[in-house]
């Protein structure tokens, strides 16, 4: 059955699409037609991105072969977006320097006081406070990614799905929610509720034991290596099951169209015609396909920038913060704030990680061959 709608469809084209001078070109446009992208543009306003060019403007520009963002998009745009981050990096690293600097003068002076163990105490107590506060903006920042990701695929899902079904893709169709289940239900599931609340209290361990010697310290670490651990072996899986499945189903598509083509040539007389009409047909099909997952893993990679930058540069704050408090308030202080910093950096991979495999389950929209 699929095999004659396509060969009706190749007899169709000849006459609707390509009886123009730009035949081509009004293909692209008649197919760009039947793809809805907005709610995709709605979803990218929702979460802040008004700045940038919407999904369905991306997507006409990568069908026509042109540059998706402005022409006078430069530099000093770039370092203009920055700015604030930066701003809140170089204040994070001020005020983390600056309780060293506090630190270092308050164990000077109450040295030859009674009081010095109780004012050192009452210190440490409130350097683990002020490093928690600061840190759960990154924390919060990390969960919101995730969690923004994973709606947003789901998002995609139908567009892209019913896309290839219309263009008799059957079998990467099927495979894309089949992949969207394992990432949401196993992967990210496993990121939300085992390796990022591990790490996350491995971290407030290391914050909370200050002389970095204690029994907190050491399940603290034991903590984010088991964060570690099952962040590795759940995208491992994940990366294996997706990658077989990819091939085995961009395979029996491609083959599909090769029997379409072969069965289209075998007709008398007018058979090297059709041939040629369905190879045409395909063409403008796969260059819709290939501008509609590029839109889609554009607006992932548009989503999670934001929260990335976020926490990289919190993170950046704790570990320069460390290296520059050593010499000044020693090494438990300085062991504080690497702790957290190593939190932040296990919450970013898990960010990067959930935004790599969302990315994976586009991969064969765009990497299918004829």
């Amino acid at each position: 059955m699929k095999r004659t709608a396509l060969v009706l469809l190749a007899l169709l084209l000849p006459l609707f699409l390509f009886s123009e001078r730009d035949e081509t070109q009004d293909a692209v446009e008649a197919l760009l037609e039947s793809v809805d992208l907005s709610e995709w543009d709605a979803w990218l306003s929702e979460n802040g991105m008004e700045g940038v060019a919407l999904p369905s403007e991306i997507l006409t520009s990568l069908a026509n072969l042109q540059k998706p963002f402005a022409a006078d998009l430069c530099a000093r745009d770039l370092v203009s977006a920055l700015k604030p981050s930066f701003g809140s990096l170089l204040a994070g690293t001020a005020l983390f320097v600056g309780l060293a600097a506090f630190g270092a003068a308050l164990q000077g002076i109450s040295e030859a006081s009674p009081v010095g163990e109780t004012a050192g105490a009452a210190f440490r107590i409130g350097v683990s406070a002020v490093v928690l506060v600061v840190s759960m903006t990154g924390i919060r920042s990390a969960f919101s990614a995730i969690t923004a990701l994973e709606h947003t695929a789901e998002l995609l899902l139908p567009v892209i799905v019913g896309y290839l079904t219309l263009t008799g893709l059957e079998n990467t169709a099927l495979l894309l929610p089949v992949s969207h289940a394992l990432l949401n239900d196993v992967v990210l599931r496993l990121i939300e509720t085992c390796a990022a609340p591990l790490a996350i209290t491995g971290g407030v361990l290391l914050t909370l034991d200050v002389n970095g010697i204690g029994r907190l310290s050491s399940v603290g670490r034991l903590m984010q290596r088991a964060a570690k651990w099952i962040l590795t072996t759940a995208c491992s899986v994940y990366l294996i099951v997706t990658t077989v499945r990819s091939v085995a189903a961009a395979s029996a598509d491609s083959l599909l169209m090769k029997t379409t083509k072969l069965a289209a040539g075998s007709i008398p007389a007018i058979g090297s015609l059709l041939s040629e009409s369905v190879d045409a047909a395909y063409q403008c099909m796969r260059l819709i396909r290939n501008a509609l997952g590029l839109t889609g893993c554009t607006v992932l990679i548009l989503i999670a920038a934001k929260p990335v930058v976020s926490v990289f540069l919190t993170r950046c704050s704790l570990r320069a913060s460390a290296l520059l408090s050593e010499p000044l308030s020693g090494k438990p202080y300085a062991e504080l704030l690497r702790g957290m910093g190593d939190t932040l950096h296990i919450l970013l991979l898990c960010e990067l990680a959930a935004l790599a495999m969302s990315l994976l389950m586009l991969a064969p929209v765009i990497g299918m061959r004829g």
